[in-house]
Protein backbone atom coordinates (compact mmCIF):
# COMPACT_ATOMS: atom_id res chain seq x y z
CA UNK A 1 0.00 0.00 0.00
CA UNK A 2 2.98 1.87 0.79
CA UNK A 3 4.74 1.45 -2.20
CA UNK A 4 1.62 2.16 -4.36
CA UNK A 5 0.90 5.50 -2.69
CA UNK A 6 4.78 6.85 -3.29
CA UNK A 7 4.24 5.47 -6.60
CA UNK A 8 1.42 7.93 -7.10
CA UNK A 9 3.00 10.94 -5.56
CA UNK A 10 6.18 10.24 -8.16
CA UNK A 11 3.62 9.98 -11.03
CA UNK A 12 2.24 13.63 -9.89
CA UNK A 13 5.53 15.33 -9.03
CA UNK A 14 6.74 14.57 -12.68
CA UNK A 15 4.08 15.68 -13.94
CA UNK A 16 4.29 19.16 -12.60
CA UNK A 17 7.30 19.77 -14.21
CA UNK A 18 6.08 18.40 -17.85
CA UNK A 19 5.85 20.89 -20.72
CA UNK A 20 3.19 21.54 -23.05
CA UNK A 21 4.60 19.25 -25.90
CA UNK A 22 5.30 16.53 -24.03
CA UNK A 23 1.44 15.65 -22.92
CA UNK A 24 -0.22 13.53 -25.78
CA UNK A 25 -2.49 16.14 -27.37
CA UNK A 26 -1.70 20.08 -27.87
CA UNK A 27 -2.40 23.20 -25.92
CA UNK A 28 -5.18 24.39 -27.97
CA UNK A 29 -8.83 24.01 -28.87
CA UNK A 30 -8.86 20.73 -30.70
CA UNK A 31 -10.49 17.36 -31.14
CA UNK A 32 -9.10 14.18 -31.25
CA UNK A 33 -11.56 11.56 -31.38
CA UNK A 34 -13.16 11.04 -34.88
CA UNK A 35 -16.85 10.15 -33.12
CA UNK A 36 -16.70 13.41 -31.00
CA UNK A 37 -18.74 16.27 -32.73
CA UNK A 38 -20.18 19.90 -32.28
CA UNK A 39 -17.98 20.85 -29.40
CA UNK A 40 -18.91 24.50 -27.98
CA UNK A 41 -17.71 26.18 -24.26
CA UNK A 42 -20.32 28.91 -23.76
CA UNK A 43 -20.61 31.10 -20.62
CA UNK A 44 -24.08 31.03 -19.54
CA UNK A 45 -25.66 28.85 -22.14
CA UNK A 46 -24.34 31.70 -24.44
CA UNK A 47 -22.81 30.61 -27.66
CA UNK A 48 -21.88 34.03 -28.76
CA UNK A 49 -19.50 35.13 -25.58
CA UNK A 50 -15.67 34.61 -25.20
CA UNK A 51 -14.61 31.60 -23.00
CA UNK A 52 -14.10 33.80 -19.86
CA UNK A 53 -15.24 33.80 -16.60
CA UNK A 54 -14.68 36.44 -13.65
CA UNK A 55 -13.34 34.98 -10.52
CA UNK A 56 -15.19 34.72 -7.82
CA UNK A 57 -18.51 35.47 -10.06
CA UNK A 58 -21.55 33.82 -10.36
CA UNK A 59 -20.91 33.51 -13.97
CA UNK A 60 -20.10 29.48 -15.68
CA UNK A 61 -18.58 27.86 -18.75
CA UNK A 62 -20.72 24.88 -19.86
CA UNK A 63 -18.85 22.42 -22.18
CA UNK A 64 -21.37 20.49 -25.02
CA UNK A 65 -20.18 18.13 -27.19
CA UNK A 66 -21.66 14.88 -29.16
CA UNK A 67 -20.05 11.35 -28.87
CA UNK A 68 -21.62 9.74 -32.37
CA UNK A 69 -19.67 6.18 -31.26
CA UNK A 70 -23.22 5.10 -29.98
CA UNK A 71 -21.32 3.31 -26.81
CA UNK A 72 -21.50 4.39 -23.54
CA UNK A 73 -18.09 5.53 -22.75
CA UNK A 74 -16.41 6.98 -19.61
CA UNK A 75 -14.73 10.67 -20.37
CA UNK A 76 -13.20 12.22 -17.15
CA UNK A 77 -12.10 15.96 -17.24
CA UNK A 78 -8.50 17.80 -16.75
CA UNK A 79 -7.84 21.29 -16.08
CA UNK A 80 -4.50 22.41 -16.17
CA UNK A 81 -3.39 25.70 -15.62
CA UNK A 82 -1.13 27.60 -17.56
CA UNK A 83 1.11 30.82 -18.65
CA UNK A 84 0.16 33.26 -21.04
CA UNK A 85 2.40 31.29 -23.97
CA UNK A 86 -0.20 28.15 -23.14
CA UNK A 87 2.84 26.37 -21.55
CA UNK A 88 1.67 24.36 -18.07
CA UNK A 89 2.67 27.21 -15.71
CA UNK A 90 4.03 24.83 -12.96
CA UNK A 91 1.56 25.51 -10.21
CA UNK A 92 0.11 22.76 -8.16
CA UNK A 93 -3.62 21.64 -8.68
CA UNK A 94 -4.04 22.58 -4.99
CA UNK A 95 -2.89 26.14 -5.64
CA UNK A 96 -4.92 27.03 -8.45
CA UNK A 97 -8.47 24.75 -7.89
CA UNK A 98 -10.33 23.96 -4.67
CA UNK A 99 -11.56 20.00 -5.24
CA UNK A 100 -10.72 17.30 -7.34
CA UNK A 101 -9.50 17.23 -10.71
CA UNK A 102 -9.75 13.93 -12.88
CA UNK A 103 -13.52 13.93 -12.32
CA UNK A 104 -16.08 12.35 -14.52
CA UNK A 105 -18.20 13.14 -16.71
CA UNK A 106 -21.98 12.68 -15.17
CA UNK A 107 -24.30 14.96 -17.24
CA UNK A 108 -25.19 13.08 -20.63
CA UNK A 109 -28.55 11.86 -22.60
CA UNK A 110 -29.25 9.95 -25.66
CA UNK A 111 -30.78 11.73 -28.73
CA UNK A 112 -34.39 11.53 -29.26
CA UNK A 113 -35.95 11.01 -32.70
CA UNK A 114 -32.75 11.51 -34.99
CA UNK A 115 -31.13 9.84 -38.05
CA UNK A 116 -27.92 9.69 -36.17
CA UNK A 117 -27.75 8.15 -32.67
CA UNK A 118 -25.49 10.06 -30.15
CA UNK A 119 -24.84 10.62 -27.01
CA UNK A 120 -25.07 14.37 -25.95
CA UNK A 121 -22.45 15.36 -23.10
CA UNK A 122 -22.43 18.58 -20.60
CA UNK A 123 -20.54 19.51 -18.02
CA UNK A 124 -20.75 22.99 -15.95
CA UNK A 125 -17.68 24.83 -14.36
CA UNK A 126 -17.10 25.64 -11.94
CA UNK A 127 -19.07 22.79 -10.41
CA UNK A 128 -19.50 20.99 -6.89
CA UNK A 129 -16.27 19.32 -7.25
CA UNK A 130 -14.07 21.61 -9.26
CA UNK A 131 -13.83 25.71 -8.36
CA UNK A 132 -10.99 27.66 -9.85
CA UNK A 133 -8.82 29.96 -7.03
CA UNK A 134 -6.74 31.64 -9.17
CA UNK A 135 -6.88 33.70 -12.87
CA UNK A 136 -4.92 32.94 -15.64
CA UNK A 137 -5.40 30.98 -18.89
CA UNK A 138 -6.91 27.61 -18.45
CA UNK A 139 -6.78 24.13 -20.45
CA UNK A 140 -9.79 21.96 -20.18
CA UNK A 141 -9.33 18.57 -21.18
CA UNK A 142 -11.78 15.43 -21.80
CA UNK A 143 -10.20 12.02 -21.87
CA UNK A 144 -11.07 8.37 -22.46
CA UNK A 145 -10.13 6.16 -19.11
CA UNK A 146 -6.78 8.14 -18.93
CA UNK A 147 -5.33 10.83 -19.85
CA UNK A 148 -3.05 8.92 -22.71
CA UNK A 149 -6.87 8.95 -24.10
CA UNK A 150 -7.18 12.67 -25.04
CA UNK A 151 -11.05 13.24 -26.63
CA UNK A 152 -10.65 17.16 -27.19
CA UNK A 153 -8.84 19.79 -25.62
CA UNK A 154 -10.61 23.65 -24.76
CA UNK A 155 -8.83 26.97 -23.66
CA UNK A 156 -10.91 28.64 -21.36
CA UNK A 157 -9.68 32.25 -19.32
CA UNK A 158 -10.28 33.34 -15.71
CA UNK A 159 -10.03 36.92 -14.69
CA UNK A 160 -9.88 38.89 -12.23
CA UNK A 161 -11.36 42.43 -13.57
CA UNK A 162 -8.97 44.53 -12.04
CA UNK A 163 -8.01 47.17 -14.20
CA UNK A 164 -10.08 49.25 -17.27
CA UNK A 165 -9.61 48.19 -20.70
CA UNK A 166 -10.13 50.96 -23.48
CA UNK A 167 -10.18 50.08 -27.47
CA UNK A 168 -10.13 52.13 -30.19
CA UNK A 169 -10.39 52.21 -34.04
CA UNK A 170 -7.31 54.03 -35.56
CA UNK A 171 -6.30 54.30 -39.28
CA UNK A 172 -3.99 51.54 -40.27
CA UNK A 173 0.10 52.23 -40.50
CA UNK A 174 0.16 50.13 -43.23
CA UNK A 175 -0.52 53.10 -45.42
CA UNK A 176 -0.46 50.89 -48.68
CA UNK A 177 -3.57 49.06 -47.05
CA UNK A 178 -5.17 51.53 -45.68
CA UNK A 179 -8.55 50.34 -47.76
CA UNK A 180 -8.51 46.73 -46.23
CA UNK A 181 -6.77 46.64 -42.99
CA UNK A 182 -7.75 47.27 -39.26
CA UNK A 183 -5.83 48.57 -36.51
CA UNK A 184 -6.82 49.39 -32.47
CA UNK A 185 -5.09 50.81 -29.99
CA UNK A 186 -5.42 50.19 -26.08
CA UNK A 187 -5.60 52.11 -22.97
CA UNK A 188 -5.24 50.51 -19.70
CA UNK A 189 -6.19 52.88 -16.41
CA UNK A 190 -4.62 50.96 -13.38
CA UNK A 191 -5.39 53.56 -10.85
CA UNK A 192 -6.75 50.78 -8.67
CA UNK A 193 -4.10 48.08 -8.92
CA UNK A 194 -0.31 49.31 -7.96
CA UNK A 195 2.49 48.28 -10.05
CA UNK A 196 6.05 48.61 -9.92
CA UNK A 197 7.19 48.47 -13.16
CA UNK A 198 3.96 48.38 -15.28
CA UNK A 199 5.79 48.18 -18.64
CA UNK A 200 7.39 45.21 -17.46
CA UNK A 201 4.98 43.08 -15.89
CA UNK A 202 2.04 43.71 -18.31
CA UNK A 203 1.18 42.06 -21.63
CA UNK A 204 -1.46 41.80 -23.68
CA UNK A 205 -3.11 39.46 -26.25
CA UNK A 206 -5.61 40.36 -28.70
CA UNK A 207 -7.67 38.39 -31.11
CA UNK A 208 -9.86 39.14 -34.34
CA UNK A 209 -13.51 37.20 -34.02
CA UNK A 210 -12.12 34.78 -31.17
CA UNK A 211 -9.41 32.55 -33.44
CA UNK A 212 -6.64 31.85 -31.10
CA UNK A 213 -4.80 31.18 -34.52
CA UNK A 214 -4.03 34.88 -35.28
CA UNK A 215 -3.50 36.34 -32.00
CA UNK A 216 -0.89 38.99 -31.73
CA UNK A 217 0.80 39.77 -28.36
CA UNK A 218 2.46 43.06 -26.99
CA UNK A 219 4.10 44.35 -24.35
CA UNK A 220 3.09 48.72 -23.80
CA UNK A 221 4.77 51.46 -25.87
CA UNK A 222 5.03 53.34 -21.92
CA UNK A 223 2.30 54.75 -19.90
CA UNK A 224 1.65 58.13 -18.54
CA UNK A 225 0.40 58.34 -14.45
CA UNK A 226 -1.93 55.46 -14.22
CA UNK A 227 -2.64 54.74 -17.75
CA UNK A 228 -0.44 52.39 -19.88
CA UNK A 229 -0.18 52.93 -23.82
CA UNK A 230 -0.52 50.30 -26.57
CA UNK A 231 -0.27 52.77 -29.49
CA UNK A 232 2.85 51.72 -31.12
CA UNK A 233 1.66 51.43 -35.54
CA UNK A 234 1.02 48.22 -36.84
CA UNK A 235 0.85 46.22 -33.85
CA UNK A 236 -2.54 45.35 -33.29
CA UNK A 237 -2.90 45.41 -37.36
CA UNK A 238 -5.08 42.43 -39.69
CA UNK A 239 -6.49 41.93 -42.50
CA UNK A 240 -10.29 43.26 -41.90
CA UNK A 241 -11.39 40.52 -44.32
CA UNK A 242 -15.28 40.03 -45.57
CA UNK A 243 -18.09 39.09 -43.66
CA UNK A 244 -18.32 35.66 -43.26
CA UNK A 245 -19.74 33.12 -45.20
CA UNK A 246 -22.92 31.55 -43.90
CA UNK A 247 -25.51 28.44 -43.99
CA UNK A 248 -28.55 27.65 -42.11
CA UNK A 249 -29.71 23.94 -41.79
CA UNK A 250 -31.83 24.68 -38.86
CA UNK A 251 -34.76 22.98 -40.71
CA UNK A 252 -34.73 20.33 -42.98
CA UNK A 253 -38.14 20.48 -44.26
CA UNK A 254 -37.55 23.46 -46.40
CA UNK A 255 -34.50 24.89 -47.97
CA UNK A 256 -32.63 27.59 -45.30
CA UNK A 257 -30.20 30.46 -45.91
CA UNK A 258 -27.74 29.18 -48.60
CA UNK A 259 -28.76 25.43 -49.04
CA UNK A 260 -29.44 24.19 -52.73
CA UNK A 261 -30.92 21.42 -51.86
CA UNK A 262 -31.66 18.60 -48.93
CA UNK A 263 -32.10 14.80 -49.72
CA UNK A 264 -33.39 13.24 -46.69
CA UNK A 265 -33.40 9.17 -46.52
CA UNK A 266 -34.57 7.03 -43.96
CA UNK A 267 -31.07 6.79 -42.09
CA UNK A 268 -29.25 10.15 -43.46
CA UNK A 269 -29.73 13.62 -44.11
CA UNK A 270 -27.51 14.79 -46.84
CA UNK A 271 -27.24 18.58 -47.77
CA UNK A 272 -25.43 20.54 -50.94
CA UNK A 273 -24.84 24.15 -50.09
CA UNK A 274 -25.09 26.69 -53.15
CA UNK A 275 -21.75 27.20 -54.77
CA UNK A 276 -19.52 29.90 -53.72
CA UNK A 277 -17.15 32.03 -55.30
CA UNK A 278 -13.97 33.92 -54.71
CA UNK A 279 -15.02 37.71 -53.57
CA UNK A 280 -11.51 39.00 -54.12
CA UNK A 281 -12.58 40.74 -57.05
CA UNK A 282 -16.05 41.63 -55.40
CA UNK A 283 -16.83 44.95 -53.82
CA UNK A 284 -17.71 45.11 -50.02
CA UNK A 285 -21.28 44.48 -48.80
CA UNK A 286 -22.25 44.53 -45.52
CA UNK A 287 -24.38 41.70 -44.19
CA UNK A 288 -24.95 40.08 -40.66
CA UNK A 289 -22.94 37.07 -39.86
CA UNK A 290 -21.71 35.79 -36.34
CA UNK A 291 -18.33 36.38 -36.50
CA UNK A 292 -17.15 32.72 -37.36
CA UNK A 293 -19.52 31.08 -34.83
CA UNK A 294 -22.00 28.26 -35.08
CA UNK A 295 -24.39 27.66 -33.08
CA UNK A 296 -26.96 24.14 -32.35
CA UNK A 297 -30.87 24.59 -33.20
CA UNK A 298 -33.62 22.56 -34.24
CA UNK A 299 -36.37 25.14 -35.85
CA UNK A 300 -38.60 22.31 -35.71
CA UNK A 301 -39.08 21.95 -32.39
CA UNK A 302 -42.50 23.16 -30.63
CA UNK A 303 -41.06 23.66 -27.17
CA UNK A 304 -38.34 24.99 -24.96
CA UNK A 305 -38.61 21.70 -22.72
CA UNK A 306 -35.80 19.80 -21.14
CA UNK A 307 -35.42 15.98 -21.61
CA UNK A 308 -35.49 15.51 -17.94
CA UNK A 309 -38.94 17.04 -17.79
CA UNK A 310 -40.41 13.81 -18.72
CA UNK A 311 -38.40 12.44 -15.86
CA UNK A 312 -40.27 14.42 -13.27
CA UNK A 313 -43.46 14.31 -15.30
CA UNK A 314 -43.42 10.24 -14.88
CA UNK A 315 -42.51 10.50 -11.09
CA UNK A 316 -45.43 12.51 -10.59
CA UNK A 317 -47.56 10.31 -12.82
CA UNK A 318 -46.60 7.18 -10.68
CA UNK A 319 -46.90 9.24 -7.69
CA UNK A 320 -50.59 9.08 -8.47
CA UNK A 321 -51.05 5.72 -9.47
CA UNK A 322 -53.13 4.01 -7.31
CA UNK A 323 -52.55 0.25 -9.04
CA UNK A 324 -48.76 0.61 -8.02
CA UNK A 325 -47.82 -1.07 -4.65
CA UNK A 326 -46.18 1.79 -2.51
CA UNK A 327 -43.07 0.05 -2.44
CA UNK A 328 -42.32 0.27 -6.23
CA UNK A 329 -43.80 3.16 -6.46
CA UNK A 330 -41.51 4.57 -4.22
CA UNK A 331 -38.70 2.39 -5.98
CA UNK A 332 -38.92 4.12 -9.28
CA UNK A 333 -39.69 7.65 -7.92
CA UNK A 334 -36.41 6.88 -5.68
CA UNK A 335 -34.53 5.86 -8.52
CA UNK A 336 -35.01 9.16 -10.91
CA UNK A 337 -34.22 11.32 -7.54
CA UNK A 338 -31.16 9.64 -7.43
CA UNK A 339 -30.38 9.72 -10.93
CA UNK A 340 -30.47 13.65 -10.97
CA UNK A 341 -28.69 14.18 -7.74
CA UNK A 342 -25.69 12.60 -9.58
CA UNK A 343 -25.54 14.99 -12.43
CA UNK A 344 -23.73 17.97 -11.39
CA UNK A 345 -24.49 21.25 -11.89
CA UNK A 346 -27.08 22.54 -14.57
CA UNK A 347 -28.31 18.98 -15.44
CA UNK A 348 -31.29 19.32 -18.01
CA UNK A 349 -30.09 18.89 -21.41
CA UNK A 350 -31.32 21.69 -23.57
CA UNK A 351 -33.95 19.80 -26.48
CA UNK A 352 -31.94 21.45 -28.71
CA UNK A 353 -28.69 19.93 -28.10
CA UNK A 354 -30.59 16.27 -28.26
CA UNK A 355 -33.23 16.68 -30.83
CA UNK A 356 -31.10 18.45 -33.65
CA UNK A 357 -29.73 15.44 -36.41
CA UNK A 358 -27.09 15.60 -38.46
CA UNK A 359 -26.16 15.80 -42.43
CA UNK A 360 -23.31 15.28 -44.46
CA UNK A 361 -23.17 18.73 -45.88
CA UNK A 362 -21.31 19.46 -49.50
CA UNK A 363 -19.29 22.75 -49.60
CA UNK A 364 -18.77 23.51 -53.36
CA UNK A 365 -16.21 26.01 -54.43
CA UNK A 366 -15.76 26.96 -58.11
CA UNK A 367 -12.46 29.17 -59.06
CA UNK A 368 -10.70 30.22 -62.22
CA UNK A 369 -7.46 30.48 -60.62
CA UNK A 370 -5.31 27.48 -60.14
CA UNK A 371 -4.90 26.35 -56.56
CA UNK A 372 -3.23 23.09 -57.22
CA UNK A 373 0.50 23.87 -55.42
CA UNK A 374 -1.85 24.63 -52.11
CA UNK A 375 -4.67 23.35 -50.62
CA UNK A 376 -7.92 24.88 -49.88
CA UNK A 377 -9.70 24.31 -46.24
CA UNK A 378 -13.31 25.66 -44.95
CA UNK A 379 -12.36 27.16 -41.71
CA UNK A 380 -14.56 28.42 -38.78
CA UNK A 381 -15.25 27.88 -34.96
CA UNK A 382 -16.83 24.65 -36.01
CA UNK A 383 -12.94 23.30 -36.70
CA UNK A 384 -11.89 25.44 -34.40
CA UNK A 385 -9.76 27.47 -37.39
CA UNK A 386 -7.72 24.05 -38.15
CA UNK A 387 -7.16 22.58 -41.31
CA UNK A 388 -8.02 19.26 -41.42
CA UNK A 389 -8.46 16.51 -44.09
CA UNK A 390 -12.56 16.26 -43.16
CA UNK A 391 -12.61 20.14 -44.22
CA UNK A 392 -10.23 19.95 -47.41
CA UNK A 393 -11.67 21.12 -50.81
CA UNK A 394 -11.02 18.44 -53.34
CA UNK A 395 -10.49 19.37 -56.97
CA UNK A 396 -13.71 17.95 -59.31
CA UNK A 397 -12.02 17.78 -63.12
CA UNK A 398 -15.56 16.99 -64.76
CA UNK A 399 -17.69 20.14 -63.05
CA UNK A 400 -14.39 22.09 -62.82
CA UNK A 401 -15.19 22.53 -58.36
CA UNK A 402 -13.54 22.14 -55.09
CA UNK A 403 -15.92 20.14 -52.75
CA UNK A 404 -16.14 18.51 -49.58
CA UNK A 405 -18.28 16.81 -47.34
CA UNK A 406 -18.94 17.51 -43.63
CA UNK A 407 -20.68 15.54 -40.96
CA UNK A 408 -22.61 18.87 -38.94
CA UNK A 409 -25.04 18.73 -36.63
CA UNK A 410 -28.65 20.89 -37.66
CA UNK A 411 -27.95 24.90 -36.75
CA UNK A 412 -26.30 27.76 -38.36
CA UNK A 413 -22.49 28.14 -39.43
CA UNK A 414 -20.22 30.75 -40.52
CA UNK A 415 -17.09 29.85 -42.66
CA UNK A 416 -14.20 31.23 -44.71
CA UNK A 417 -12.33 29.43 -47.58
CA UNK A 418 -8.53 29.32 -46.48
CA UNK A 419 -5.32 28.52 -48.25
CA UNK A 420 -2.60 26.58 -46.55
CA UNK A 421 0.62 27.77 -47.74
CA UNK A 422 3.65 25.56 -47.11
CA UNK A 423 4.76 27.47 -43.95
CA UNK A 424 1.11 26.27 -42.31
CA UNK A 425 0.03 29.97 -42.45
CA UNK A 426 -3.52 30.30 -43.51
CA UNK A 427 -4.40 33.07 -46.29
CA UNK A 428 -7.64 34.05 -46.24
CA UNK A 429 -7.47 36.95 -48.64
CA UNK A 430 -7.40 35.22 -51.55
CA UNK A 431 -10.29 33.27 -51.02
CA UNK A 432 -12.22 36.55 -49.25
CA UNK A 433 -10.88 39.68 -50.12
CA UNK A 434 -10.19 42.10 -47.65
CA UNK A 435 -11.95 45.73 -46.84
CA UNK A 436 -11.67 47.88 -43.81
CA UNK A 437 -15.26 48.58 -43.87
CA UNK A 438 -15.70 44.60 -42.62
CA UNK A 439 -17.32 44.17 -39.23
CA UNK A 440 -15.49 42.43 -36.67
CA UNK A 441 -15.12 41.39 -33.15
CA UNK A 442 -11.63 41.83 -31.23
CA UNK A 443 -11.12 40.57 -27.88
CA UNK A 444 -8.42 42.26 -25.50
CA UNK A 445 -6.91 39.62 -22.56
CA UNK A 446 -4.46 41.72 -19.89
CA UNK A 447 -1.90 39.73 -18.67
CA UNK A 448 0.21 40.49 -15.07
CA UNK A 449 3.87 38.94 -14.02
CA UNK A 450 4.41 40.99 -10.41
CA UNK A 451 8.33 41.26 -9.45
CA UNK A 452 8.18 37.59 -7.68
CA UNK A 453 5.32 35.94 -9.11
CA UNK A 454 5.18 32.27 -9.91
CA UNK A 455 2.12 32.50 -12.61
CA UNK A 456 0.59 34.53 -15.10
CA UNK A 457 -2.36 36.54 -13.61
CA UNK A 458 -5.32 37.90 -15.96
CA UNK A 459 -6.25 41.10 -14.71
CA UNK A 460 -8.93 42.30 -17.21
CA UNK A 461 -10.84 41.65 -20.38
CA UNK A 462 -12.55 43.62 -23.32
CA UNK A 463 -14.25 43.02 -26.04
CA UNK A 464 -14.86 45.52 -29.46
CA UNK A 465 -16.78 46.09 -32.31
CA UNK A 466 -15.46 47.95 -35.38
CA UNK A 467 -19.19 48.70 -36.17
CA UNK A 468 -20.31 49.30 -32.48
CA UNK A 469 -17.38 50.21 -30.29
CA UNK A 470 -17.18 48.46 -26.70
CA UNK A 471 -18.97 45.57 -26.38
CA UNK A 472 -18.67 44.89 -22.79
CA UNK A 473 -16.60 45.13 -20.25
CA UNK A 474 -15.77 42.19 -17.23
Amino acid sequence: MIYRLTAVLALFFVSLSLKADEYPFNFRNEVYDEYVKSVTLEVNNNPAAFPLINLGSSQYLMLKFDDLLEEQRTFYYRIIHCDKDWQPSGLREIEYITGFNDERLRNYEYSVGTRTKYFHYWQQFPNNNTKFKVSGNYLLVIYEDKIDYPVLTRRFVVSENRVDVNIKSTYPGDVQNIRYKQELIVDIQFEKFKMRNPVDEISLVMLQNENWSEEITAKPSFFAGTVLKFNRIKTFAWWGLTEYRQFDTRTIRRLGRHVQSIDRGKDYIDVLLVQDEPRRRKVYLNHFDFNGRFFVDNAELLSGSYITDALDQFSDKISGDNNLTQSLRDSIVSSINRRNVLLDGIYKAEERNIKSDYSQVTFVLGDDMDHQDKDIYVLGSMNNWLPSEEYRMKYDAARNVYTTQALLKQGYYNYYYGLLDDKGKIDYTTMEGSWNETENEYQVIVYYRGLGDIYDRVLAFNSYNTNSGLLNIR
